[in-house]
């Protein structure tokens, strides 16, 4: 019996020791990553950045449809200028005029929106927005102002 008994001991122990060994190896794999310190945003941008802000109203009679009926007026004038108003801002931003553009919300701003973009010049900025097609179709009222750019946030920086 005290064969027996040795190599009952002996398959228990092993059996055990194998038992933990895997435990610890389980458990060292599902050990929780560590996790990122937040990320601290900063200036994106080195210096002061001089550029201009367009604010643009729309049109009062396309305003006053659009806000009796909740629709958008079936206007193919405004619809052409607008979509042409898109590309050529898209248009501006690839060539890395634009910085940031879009529409206040609210019931006194719903009528505003703005974009801030990169000229040599104010003459230049004027003539920049006044190329835009809801500008020169009427659809937009615009306004041109000299804008400094403090900083723009790293925020929403992607890494190249």
């Amino acid at each position: 019996m005290s064969v027996l008994w040795r190599r009952f001991t002996f398959a228990s122990l092993f059996l055990t020791l194998a038992v933990v060994a895997a435990s610890g190896i389980v458990a060292f794999g599902q050990q929780p990553k560590a996790i990122d310190p937040p990320r601290a945003f900063a200036k994106a941008n080195k210096q002061k950045i001089d550029a201009y802000v367009v604010l643009l109203r729309l049109r009062h009679d396309l305003f006053l449809k659009w806000k009796e009926t909740g629709k958008w007026p079936d206007d193919k004038d405004a619809n052409k200028a607008l979509a042409g108003h898109g590309e050529y801002w898209q248009k501006q931003l690839k060539d890395g005029h634009a910085v940031l553009a879009g529409g206040m919300k609210g019931e006194y701003w719903d009528n505003v929106a703005l974009i801030v973009f990169e000229a040599g010049s104010e003459a230049e900025a004027n003539e920049i927005v006044k190329n835009d097609p809801a500008v020169k179709a009427y659809v937009f009222q615009a306004q041109v102002r000299p804008f400094d750019v403090q900083f723009i946030t790293n925020k929403y920086q992607t890494e190249r």
